[in-house]
């Protein structure tokens, strides 16, 4: 009676960290964060999902990987020497970029850090907020009111994106000050004399202006120390 012989598994396939990062930064450009799934990746990989498991166990920290990758790739930009003018242009830089990688907003609200390449920044805001006349304590303060701030604008982008695309489509909804219920707005005679005026005013939005005035104030409100 014939012995079977068993058959002998192939050699798994070896996967490199950077193909992956550099897959994964495709599928996010394209599709966005909502369609990825490691499933998909490694099927476009052609590997099992534990390969892709081996060199990220979660689907944040690969995330976090595309992130800093592409932000190495990023150019530094010319700042001016003023450190007021300074710290608003790093912010404005801070934004334009992350609203080029519309899947990140989700990622960056979870607090974490990613990676040595937003030290820089961190640097530069420390930096300028510290030439200002700020403590290293206060300095911590700007930079959490004007990352939120940025992650504030970066979701508006956002919003007004997902307007626009509706738009283009034929399905422009409508906006909420033509929408507000009337019995509403009676209770509120201040919202509802600003109305007329809501859209333009809007349209009139300037985020250097913006950005430059949330700064003017911070700096103009430092409290004074004892040193």
């Amino acid at each position: 009676m014939p012995t079977s012989t068993p058959r002998r598994r192939g050699r798994p396939v070896r996967l490199e960290r950077d193909a992956v990062v550099a897959a994964t930064g495709d599928m996010l450009a394209t599709d966005g964060a909502d369609a990825f799934s490691m499933r998909r990746l490694a099927g476009r990989l052609g590997v099992s999902t534990a390969a892709i498991y081996h060199h990220f166990p979660t689907k944040g920290a690969l995330f976090f990987a595309v992130l800093d990758a592409r932000a190495d790739d990023l150019r530094k930009p010319d700042l001016p020497e003023d450190p007021r003018d300074r710290l608003v242009a790093v912010v404005l830089y801070l934004i334009e970029t992350l609203h080029e990688l519309p899947w990140v907003v989700d990622i960056l609200v979870t607090g974490e850090t990613y990676g040595r390449a937003a030290m820089w920044i961190l640097d530069e805001f420390v930096s300028c907020a510290r030439a200002l006349g700020a403590t290293e304590e206060q300095a911590v303060y700007l930079y959490s009111v004007l990352w939120r701030f940025a992650l504030g604008e970066l979701t508006a982008r956002r919003a007004a994106d997902d307007r626009a695309d509706a738009t283009r489509r034929g399905h422009a909804p409508p906006h909420w000050t033509e929408s507000a219920a009337t019995d509403l707005l009676d209770e509120f005679p201040a919202a509802v004399g600003v109305l007329p005026q809501w859209t333009t005013a809007m349209a009139r939005y300037d985020v250097r202006r913006a950005v430059g005035d949330v700064v003017d104030g911070l700096v103009a409100n430092l409290a004074p120390t004892d040193d």
